[in-house]
């Protein structure tokens, strides 16, 4: 699989609208609260309260469950005491990562949502390109299949 280097202004919060989504393996290279690596959506914009209050705003994964995520855990520093509706809200986030096994030899990764098992296939890219109803997206078919390229040209492009 080719390595695709994307544009310094894309980053794991707008990378859904292109297919991507971020694959956690050890943890060490995705943000806690600003990477979507869990459930497709940032912590930070899930759980805006716990994100604002939170001391551990610029921890990777590795290092927040290091720390301890659980009940009594030191991730869960505060800059205030959560009322009673924080305290559920944290309830709901612990839940959420009760499942979560860091794999310490498994690099993260990017992932092209179009194909699960990790591969890429012209007809995955064909398929994302021409279904979906995004605004920016909707000219494509025009683009690939440009009656004055030649094909290859054409796709390849």
């Amino acid at each position: 699989m080719a390595n695709i280097s994307l544009p310094c202004h894309v980053t794991g919060e707008n990378l859904l609208p292109y297919g991507i989504e971020r694959r956690v393996g050890s943890g060490e290279e995705n943000f806690f609260w600003s990477d979507a690596w869990i459930g497709g959506v940032p912590l930070s914009v899930r759980y805006r309260r716990l994100f604002y209050l939170s001391l551990n705003r610029l921890s990777t994964v590795v290092v927040m469950s290091d720390l301890g995520w659980g009940a009594g855990g030191a991730a869960c520093v505060w800059r205030l005491q959560l009322w009673v509706w924080e305290e559920e809200m944290l309830e709901e986030c612990r839940t959420l990562l009760s499942d979560i096994l860091l794999q310490p030899n498994v690099v993260d990764r990017w992932l092209w949502r179009p194909d699960p098992g990790g591969g890429n296939s012209v007809w995955g890219a064909y398929d994302l390109l021409t279904s979906t109803d995004d605004q920016v997206v909707r000219a494509t078919p025009h683009l690939i299949w440009h009656k004055q390229l030649p094909l290859k040209v054409s796709v390849v492009a």
